[in-house]
This record gives structure tokens, sequence and C-alpha cells, in this order.
């Protein structure tokens, strides 16, 4: 018997067993915690779900809901996702809340009940302003929190002290402390970071004067086996040798004794065009370039074939419309009392070509007569004029009008120009006698109604000596 009863336990324990797999659910939300007026979603999981019945509600700092009631089509069981989006109202807490039944495919139902709870906040502060910006511990002039670009006075000195305070304690400042200044324009910029991420930034701009010599001009150049023309203002030179003439000295002094000369010294020609660039670099480290080019004959006392291109393809000048034509060789530019210089942009044609801008620096009030060259590779040159008018000082207030040109591009000389300046004087003071002559005819007509007849004749007399004056005006005018 206790043989059969084992055997029987053994069959019962090598049986398969049928396990039923039991439907859940499960609920999830996209955040933990949210800011005021910004929405939440949660998201509930139903796992074996052949059917459900069930309820989702969002209460508390936001509230929302939506049921969902189905079955699956073949009564099979599966997973099924549901979402609500929850809008928060006020800070505090959102309790959401999963309700209802759920079955599985073999039957099961099972009552849910979850809860999840999320969190709402006061909204992150988005003030990325300053109460305050100060340089070496004084407030910046004419500041406001709402400003965000300051230009100071000149400051000679090494360095500034920048320092700011930000209008919310929760904000952050970066780009404050000492700044080192460099001649010329410096730019430095202070960022404010509100709490919510959101950023300003504030810019200061200094300038510090360069005492240092600007002078970058050779005082002489020469070279050895030729001749040359030297101008401070040309910086590009041909010379032609001959095949025997292996080497050239280049010597060149700068203008200036504070101001370094690069490029020179012995050098050795092939045949053909060599090109050779001397540099002066002024004491506050401007720069000019000169260029030497030697053309040496070859064995059979031939230069080679040197362009002839001195062609332009464009010129422009920064800030100003000049409206360039190749076949244009004059240009009026009217530039600012503070204007120093001009930048002019040369593209010539020919890369083997070289520029030449001479006359552009300290300029004068009034006219300046900045000269362009293009200098071919066989030394021809094409010039180009650029008049520059620059307004009087602050005071003097010089009048500078460039001239207009015609199509010949000549200029209209001053006696046309005060000729069209009195025709419109005439024709300005014709205009006021006429508006005048037009109301004392309305004022008299209206007179003339009741029946005065004199009135009407101090009209006719009082008509003949506006236009008795007006031809004296302009005969005088002329």
């Amino acid at each position: 018997m206790k043989r059969i009863k084992y055997i029987i336990i053994g069959l019962v324990l090598f049986i398969p067993q049928v396990v039923l797999a039991s439907p859940n659910a499960t609920i999830s939300t996209n955040a933990s915690s949210i800011e005021k007026g910004k929405s939440v979603t949660i998201t509930v999981t139903l796992s074996d779900t052949a059917a459900w019945n069930v309820k989702i509600a969002g209460s508390g700092a936001g509230t929302c809901s939506k049921k969902e009631a189905d079955v699956t089509s073949d009564g099979k069981s599966t997973t099924k996702k549901f979402n609500l989006e929850c809008k928060s109202t006020m800070e505090g807490t959102i309790t959401f809340k999963v309700t209802g039944d759920i079955t599985s495919g073999s039957g099961q139902t099972k009552d849910i009940s979850l809860t999840k709870d999320v969190t709402v906040t006061k909204p992150k502060s988005s003030d990325n302003t300053l109460s305050d910006l100060k340089v070496d511990g004084a407030t910046v002039l004419g500041f406001s929190s709402s400003k965000t670009s300051y230009t100071l006075s000149d400051n000679s000195g090494a360095s500034i002290n920048i320092s700011a305070t930000a209008t919310d304690t929760k904000a952050s400042v970066s780009g404050t402390g000492t700044k080192t200044l460099k001649y010329g324009k410096n730019t430095f910029t202070v960022t404010v970071t509100a709490e919510n991420g959101s950023k300003k930034t504030y810019n200061i701009v200094v300038n510090k004067p360069d005492p240092r010599s600007k002078n970058n001009n050779l005082k002489s150049l020469s070279v050895s086996g030729g001749t040359i023309n030297f101008d401070k203002n040309t910086t590009s030179y041909l010379i032609k040798v001959e095949h025997d003439v292996e080497n050239v000295t280049i010597t060149a002094q700068a203008e200036d004794n504070k101001a370094s000369v690069s490029g020179t010294g012995t050098k050795t020609l092939k045949d053909y065009v060599n090109e050779f660039k001397i540099v002066v670099k002024a004491e506050n480290e401007s720069t000019k370039t000169y260029i030497v080019k030697v053309a040496r004959k070859d064995e059979g006392g031939n230069f080679g074939k040197l362009s002839t291109d001195n062609t332009v393809k464009s010129i422009s000048v920064t800030n100003y419309d000049i409206k360039f034509n190749k076949d244009t060789k004059k240009y009026n530019v009217l530039v600012d009392e503070n204007v120093n210089e001009v930048e002019i942009k040369v593209t010539p044609n020919d890369s083997k070509s070289t520029v030449s801008i001479e006359n552009n620096t300290d300029l004068k009030a009034g006219l300046n007569k900045v000269i362009v060259k293009v200098i071919a590779e066989n030394g021809d040159t094409n010039e180009y004029l650029f008049n520059v008018y620059k307004i009087g000082e602050e005071g003097r207030k010089e009048e500078v009008i460039p001239p207009t040109t015609n199509d010949d591009n000549k200029e209209i000389s001053s006696k046309e120009m005060n000729n069209n300046n009195k025709f419109n004087v005439w024709l300005v003071i014709s205009i006021i006698e006429f508006i005048i002559i037009g109301v004392l005819i309305v004022l008299l007509l209206k007179k003339n109604k009741s029946g005065d007849y004199n009135n009407s004749e101090s009209l006719k007399n009082n008509q003949n000596t506006y236009e008795n004056k007006k031809t004296l005006d302009y005969d005088n005018l002329n």
C-alpha cells in the first residue's frame, strides 16, 4: 500500500501545473514635481487584461478625470495604457486616484484602487535684471535695469573692476571682477541668469586711448642694382635687372625710430618676377607692407610674360555706398568728424597685381584726396580718386558738402550750385506770397457780399503791390 501511495504522490508532482495569470494595474507620472500653471501626465498600465472598467481622476492642486471601459475583440488578455494630462492651478499637491475593476481572459476579476501624488511648487522667477551695475565702485552713469548697453568715458588705466547686483536674490551674475584694458575699444559683458534659466546680458564699452605711435611708414627704401622713386605712401615697386644679376640687397629705414622693419637684406633671384615684402610695424603694432618686385631676365634676355592687367573687380568703402563702376574713376564720400580713416576694400581682377592706398590716414576737416592705385605685374598703374569730405570739428561746424557729379563724372561748379540755391529761395518766397494773396482774396470776397466796393479796389491795389514786390525780390536774387 505504501508503494502505491508513493507512486500516486510522484505522479501528482510530475503532472504539469496550469497557472492562470491574474490581471494587474500600475500607475506612473512623467514628473514628481511641477510648477504652478504647468501640466503633468499620469499613465495607467493594465496588464493581462481582457476587460476593464476604470476611472482616472486628479484632485487638489489640479482637477481632471476620465473613464475607460471596454473589452478586447478576441477576449484574450493584453496590455493596455491610458494617459491623462492634468494642469495645476495652485501650489500644493495633485492626488491621482485610479479605481475600478479589471478582468483577465481566463475570467479572473480584480478590483483596483491606486493613488499617486505630484507636488505643485511656486513658479521659478524669470527676473534676470540687475538692480545695480558698478565700475570701480561707482554706479554706471545712466544705469537702468532695462538698459543693457553702456559706453564709458575714456580710461587710460591698466584695468577696471566691474561689480553687479541682481534684482532677484535667486538669480546668478557672471562676468564681474577685474578686467584688463587693452588699447582701443574694450567690450565686457555681464550676464544675469534667472532662477528659471533665462538670461540677460549687459554690455560695457570702455575705450583706452593709445598714446603709442602709429607711424608705420618707411623713410627710405632702396634696392641694389636698381632705382626706386620712393614715396612713403606708395607701397608697390617694380625693378628690372639683367640675367647676370643673381641677387639684390634691399635696404629700408622706418620713418619712426620706434617702429621695426622686417624683410630687408640680400635676396637671391630666380628668372622672371621675384616678389619681396618689407613689413613696417609701428609702436602700436599696426603694420604696413611695402612690396618690391624684381624682374630678372632669362638667359635669352627675356623678362617672361608680365601681366598688364591692372583692372579692378570691385571697390567698396565700409559703411558707405559708393556704387562702384570700373569706368568711374572718382568718388565722393562724406564722413563724420570723428572718422580718421576710411576702410577701402579693393579686389583686383589679377592676383598678380598689387594695391596701394595713399593719403588715407589722419583725415583732416574738409577735403581729403585719397588715391587708390592698382599696379599690374609689369608696373602699369590704374588710379581711382576718392574725395573724402570730413565734417568740421564740433563747435566750428565747417560746412563741407561733397559736390554733385554729372554723367561725365565732373563736379558741378559752386557758381551753378549758388544759382540753384537762389532759385529755390525765390520759389519759396513766391509760394508764401501767393498764399497771402489767396487769404486776402477770400477775406475781401466775404466783405464784397455786403456791398463794400471800396474793399474791392483795395484788393486790386494790394495785389499789384505784391506782384511788384515779387518782381523786385527775384531781380535782387539775380
